[in-house]
C-alpha cells in the first residue's frame, strides 16, 4: 500500500521513467498511498508528494478470500466469538455480521479486547 517497507526504498529510484512498471498485486485500501497513486498517479512515499511516470498497473492476486468466501468459511463458526481485525471496513462487517446472528466485534486500533476465556490482544 507504499505505507511502508522496501518499496519506500526502490519506488522513488525507478517512479520517474516511463519505461518502468509498478504492479500492485493486491486491493490497495482507500486513503493509502497505493490508492492514491493508482487513483492519481501521484502518491506521498516516504513523506514527500511524488509525482510517478513509471507505469502503475494492479492485478487481482491476493491470497484473502472475497466477501462470499468469508461468509462461507465463517458459517462454521457461529456459535463463536468473531474479532474483525483485519481490512479497510471491519466495523461494518462486523455489524454486517451481527446482523447475521454472528457475535461479532471489531475493535478500534489501540484498543483491548478481552476473549470470553483466556487472553486479551491490543489490537
Amino acid at each position: 500500500m507504499l505505507s511502508g517497507g522496501p518499496a519506500m526504498t526502490y519506488v522513488p529510484e525507478i517512479a520517474d521513467r516511463p519505461v518502468n512498471k509498478i504492479a500492485f498485486t493486491g486491493y490497495q485500501v482507500e486513503g493509502t498511498p497505493g490508492r492514491e497513486l493508482l487513483d492519481t498517479g501521484s502518491a506521498e512515499i516516504d513523506g514527500r508528494r511524488m509525482p510517478v511516470a513509471a507505469q502503475v498497473e494492479s492485478y487481482d492476486f491476493s491470497a484473502h478470500a472475497d466477501r462470499d468466501g468469508l461468509l462461507d468459511f465463517l458459517d462454521a463458526y457461529r456459535n463463536a466469538e468473531i474479532l474483525v481485525n483485519h481490512g479497510d471496513r471491519c466495523g461494518d462487517f462486523a455489524a454486517e455480521l451481527r446482523q447475521k446472528g454472528y457475535d461479532a466485534t471489531a475493535p478500534e486500533l489501540g484498543e483491548t479486547w478481552r476473549r470470553r476465556f483466556r487472553d486479551s490482544w491490543t489490537c
